[in-house]
This record gives structure tokens, sequence and C-alpha cells, in this order.
């Protein structure tokens, strides 16, 4: 991720965070309201790595360290989604809809994304400015003005 092409780019910032292994199925375990270490230990990633990983989404922002203390209990630490963890969801939407597509299980999709009050299912899509709905096959990628940017300053640089 380190090399200058990947410097500016959004997917590879948010890659240094979210690409990291266990930390998007992290994520997905604090959306359906685990916020334990040993909630966390179900989905089998070895205490080590669990420990780490919790760590750096701590570090990066997504998910906030809170001491509790059950009674007659030692204290202990719960890890509470931050509003940029809240946020991520939108990543997880995606991943979830792009399987369900391409990869999808016999007996439907494994995780249904809804409006928490009404159980209305959701789902993502692309919007213009105006809030006209495209369709993806007809969204490009192109830099954006913090690569332009980033580029004339290295320029600059050299």
């Amino acid at each position: 991720m380190s090399l200058p092409a990947n410097a500016f780019c959004s997917i590879a910032r948010t890659l240094e965070v979210l690409g990291q292994k266990w930390n998007l199925l992290l994520l997905r375990e604090a959306f359906y309201g685990r916020t334990r270490y040993g909630e966390f230990q179900r989905i089998g990633i070895p205490s080590d790595t669990l420990a780490a990983r919790l760590d750096s989404l701590v570090a990066a922002g997504l998910l906030e360290r809170r001491s509790y203390q059950p009674d007659g209990k030692r204290t202990r630490d719960e890890y509470v989604l931050t509003a940029a963890g809240k946020d991520a969801i939108t990543v997880l939407a995606a991943l979830s809809e792009w399987g369900d597509r391409h990869l999808p299980l016999p007996d439907g999709p494994g995780i249904v994304f809804e409006v928490g009050d009404t159980g209305e299912p959701v789902h993502l899509r692309f919007l213009t400015e105006g809030g006209r709905e495209v369709a993806a096959d007809e969204v490009t990628a192109v830099h954006g003005p913090g690569w332009f940017a980033a580029k004339a300053r290295l320029a600059a640089d050299n």
C-alpha cells in the first residue's frame, strides 16, 4: 500500500484499516450488537489476533473501548461502534450485495440490511448529485481532485 500510486487513493487508505484479515467480520459482529471480547471470539479468530485487530479498530477510530464491571467480577473492556464504525455499514452492505449476486447461497442471503424500526429491506444504489439513480455499469472511476493535487505536489518536490 505504500507505493506512490496508492498514496493518494481513497480505496488504498480504506484497505489499510478494513483490509486487514478479520476486521470486516469483527465490524459485522459489532453491527449484530456484539461488544465483548468473548462474543467476538465466536467467529474463530485466534485470541492474540483478536486482541491486535480490536486494538487496530480502536486506533483507527471505528470502535471505542469502554470499561465495564459485572457484579462481583473484575473490570473488562467492551468495544462499541463509533460514528466512523457505523458509517462502515455501507462497505459491509456493498460486499454483501456483491456476494449475494455473484456467490449466492442456495437458501438466500446470509445477512439482510433493513430499516431498524420497520424491518423494511434496504439496498445500496448509485445516485447522482441530483438524486437520479444510476446503474452500476454506467459508473466509471476517475482520479479525483486530491489525486491531482498530490501529483502536483510530488512533481514540485522532485
